[in-house]
C-alpha cells in the first residue's frame, strides 16, 4: 500500500515546537523509520528540516522536501496541493500527522488530534487561534475517515463536542517524548551545570500558557513554603513563552517566594534529562492534559509525581502518583508537601511508575495507524 504523510508541521531540530504535539510528530516520523513495513510512505516534509542519514535510508519511505518560505504556501501545501498529488503518486491513502487536511482528495483521510480543547476550553486561547484550532479540529472529525488521538479521554472529548462517533477515533498513546539515557549523578550534574539551585528542588516542564496552570503551581508552592521543613525547597520551571502568559510575573511578585522560583526557559533535550533525573519531586498540574508527556517521561526518570486528578493525566500514570486538585491551592500545597515529605510512598510510586511507564512506546502508535490503513483501505 502506497500512503502519502503530510508532515509539514514536523520540526527535526530542537525547538519550541519541540513541547507536546511538536514532540509527539517527531517522534511518530522516526518510529515510521524504525518499523519495517509492507506498506511505502511518500513523506513530506519542510525543505529547511534535516533528513538524516539514517531516516534516508529506509526503505520503505520516499523523502520529499517542499519549498515552503512562509504559513501562505505552508497552507497552500497542506490543503490544496497535497491532495492532488496523492492521487498523482496513488496512494491508497493519506495520513495526517496534525489536522491540517486537504480540502480535496481522492482517497481516505487519517488524521491525528489531540485533543477537544479549542472548543472545550477556548478561553485559554489568543481568539485568532482559538478559532483557527476549533475549524481544522472540526474539519478533521468530518472529513477523516479515522482519527487517531493519545488518550480515551481525549477520545471522549472529540466524540462529544464534535459530534462523530466512538467507534471513529483509535487511541494510541504516546511513548517518551525524551529518548535519552539514564545518568549517574555525577553526569547529571556536568550537564545541569548551574541550571539548578541549591537545596530540594521541585521540577515542572510546559508552554507557559493557561491550561499549564503554572500560577496554581506558584500559589501552591508559596502555600507549601508557609509550613515548617520547607526553607531549602526551590520551584524550577522549564518551558518556552505560550500565549496569555502575562499574569505569571504578578503571581511571582506576589508569592512572597520571588527568589525561590526559577524560570529556565527552553532548554535542550539532553539538559532536560539530565534536570528530570537530579530534581526531589516533578510537579504537573494543568488544569486538564489531553495525555502528558513529561509526567510519563518524569516516571521513566525514577522521580517522584505531583500531578492533577483530571483529564489524561490519571490514565498515564495510574495509581503511581500524589494527586492534586487543580483548582485548589491548598490541594496543590498538601500534595508538593506529602511529596516531599512521605518517603517510603515516593518510593513506591516510583517503582509502580517505572513499571508502568514500559506500556507506553512509539512501536505502539505505528501499530494503530497500520491498523486503522488496513481498515480505510479495506472499507474503500
Amino acid at each position: 500500500m502506497r500512503v502519502l504523510v503530510s508532515a509539514l508541521l514536523v520540526n527535526t531540530t530542537p525547538g519550541k515546537s519541540f513541547a507536546g504535539v511538536g514532540r509527539f510528530m517527531f517522534q511518530f516520523l522516526n518510529q515510521l523509520t524504525l518499523t519495517p513495513s509492507e506498506n511505502h510512505y511518500e513523506v513530506f516534509i519542510r525543505d529547511d528540516q534535516l533528513i538524516s542519514e539514517e531516516w534516508r535510508r529506509c526503505e520503505w519511505i520516499t523523502w520529499h522536501q517542499v519549498p515552503v518560505k512562509n504559513s501562505r504556501a505552508r497552507i497552500w501545501w497542506e490543503h490544496f496541493k497535497l491532495g492532488f498529488v496523492a492521487r498523482k503518486l496513488r496512494c491508497s491513502a493519506i495520513v495526517c500527522t496534525f489536522v491540517h487536511l486537504p480540502l480535496v482528495a481522492f482517497c481516505p483521510i487519517i488524521s491525528f488530534a489531540h485533543d477537544a480543547f479549542p472548543r472545550t476550553h477556548g478561553n485559554w486561547f489568543p481568539p485568532r487561534k482559538r478559532i483557527l484550532l476549533d475549524s481544522l479540529t472540526a474539519h478533521a472529525c468530518r472529513k477523516s475517515s479515522i482519527i487517531v488521538t493519545v488518550s480515551e479521554f481525549s477520545r471522549k472529548e472529540l466524540s462529544r463536542v464534535y459530534g462523530i462517533a466512538k467507534s471513529k477515533i483509535v487511541v494510541a498513546p504516546a511513548g517518551l517524548g525524551n529518548l535519552l539515557p539514564k545518568l549517574t549523578a555525577e553526569e547529571a550534574k556536568a550537564i545541569c551545570g548551574d541550571l539548578l539551585p541549591k537545596g530540594r528542588n521541585i521540577f515542572t516542564v510546559g508552554t507557559l500558557e493557561p491550561r499549564k496552570n503554572l500560577d496554581g503551581l506558584i500559589r501552591g508552592f508559596a502555600l507549601m513554603k508557609s509550613l515548617p521543613g520547607h526553607d531549602d525547597v526551590q520551584l524550577v520551571i522549564v518551558g518556552a513563552k505560550g500565549w496569555l502568559d502575562s499574569d505569571i510575573s504578578t503571581v511571582v511578585n506576589e508569592s512572597g517566594f520571588k527568589d525561590e522560583i526559577h524560570f529556565l526557559g527552553y532548554v535542550t533535550d539532553e539538559q532536560l534529562n539530565a534536570l528530570m533525573q537530579s530534581v526531589e519531586l516533578f510537579a504537573l498540574v494543568s488544569h486538564v492534559e489531553g495525555f502528558g508527556i513529561p509526567v510519563l517521561e518524569a516516571m521513566t526518570a525514577g522521580v517522584p509525581v505531583v500531578a492533577s486528578n483530571t483529564g489524561a493525566i490519571p490514565e498515564v500514570i495510574g495509581d503511581g502518583a500524589f494527586y492534586c486538585n487543580p483548582s485548589s491551592p491548598d490541594s496543590i500545597a498538601d500534595a508538593l508537601s506529602r511529596g516531599l515529605a512521605d518517603k517510603d510512598t515516593a518510593e513506591q510510586y516510583v517503582l509502580t511508575g517505572l513499571e508502568r511507564s514500559r506500556t507506553f512506546t512509539w512501536e505502539t502508535v505505528v501499530q494503530k495507524l497500520n491498523e486503522a490503513l488496513i481498515i480505510v483501505t479495506a472499507s474503500n
